[in-house]
């Protein structure tokens, strides 16, 4: 059995991510650098933070006006490893 955490994950636009329990899928539509107005003395000092904005489809949102959600990168990287979230990259 393969160790989820030993694998390397990078996400790219285009990349879609499948949510099994509610059924609904996302497309990885930008990155966004949450830390990019700060000054570059300040990012010195601070581990860069990347979020990414993701639009979702499915039935449960139909109802919904709000399709466009941002995720932090890592929170997004930790919900694939353990299984929340199946992760279809786009070659």
């Amino acid at each position: 059995m393969v160790d989820p955490y030993s694998l390397s994950i990078h996400l790219k636009v285009g990349d879609i991510v499948y949510d099994s329990e509610t059924k609904e899928s996302g497309v990885l539509v930008r990155r966004i650098d949450l830390l990019g107005n700060f000054s570059d003395h300040i990012q010195k000092d601070i581990p860069g933070i990347n979020a990414w904005e993701i639009m979702w489809s499915g039935s449960d949102l139909k109802e919904s006006s709000v399709r466009m959600y941002v995720y932090t990168e890592s929170g997004l990287i930790n919900m694939i490893r353990e299984g929340l979230l199946q992760l279809y990259q786009n070659n």
